[in-house]
């Protein structure tokens, strides 16, 4: 068994008495979007704006971590995963644009998504899974599209 089956199942094995499904998947997804926000919002140093490029921030550099990431465990997984950055890109360019703090939207949705995460397991929720949720953050999306991928072939 090669280290993604042995990831994606591990994870699929600790959420498989989810209360409130649409809930908890929702938050699943919510929680990375959140934290490429705030780390959006953090300034970079002006070396890397000047150097660089001026449009390079935490949030994309966050994304760009993460899919080389899924591309080192899974190619399909993670071609499947560009779309999805894609249009956490386009949220946040478009963010970019309005009035409102992107942090601001970004702690909300966190804070949303701790909930669902929290909720959405149902009675037997306790923090060690939660903060489990929390640490498998950048699984949980891999593991909605894997199994969208078994749906698929089935």
């Amino acid at each position: 068994m090669n280290e993604t089956n042995k990831w994606l199942i591990d994870y699929g094995n600790s959420h498989q008495n989810v209360r409130y499904p649409l809930i908890f998947w929702s938050a699943v997804i919510l929680f990375p979007i959140s934290l490429v926000g705030a780390l959006w919002s953090i300034e970079m140093p002006v070396a890397f704006y000047i150097s660089v490029s001026p449009v390079i921030n935490w949030g994309l550099m966050f994304l760009l971590a993460t899919i080389i990431y899924y591309f080192i465990i899974s190619i399909a997984v993670a071609i499947g995963m560009i779309p999805f950055i894609v249009c956490v890109i386009a949220f946040f360019l478009w963010l970019e644009n309005m009035d409102y703090p992107i942090i601001s939207i970004s702690i909300g949705i966190n804070i949303m998504s701790i909930y669902g995460l929290y909720r959405g397991r149902g009675k037997n929720t306790d923090f060690k899974s939660l903060w489990e949720d929390i640490q498998m953050m950048i699984i949980g999306p891999l593991w909605m599209l894997s199994r969208l991928y078994k749906t698929k072939n089935n």
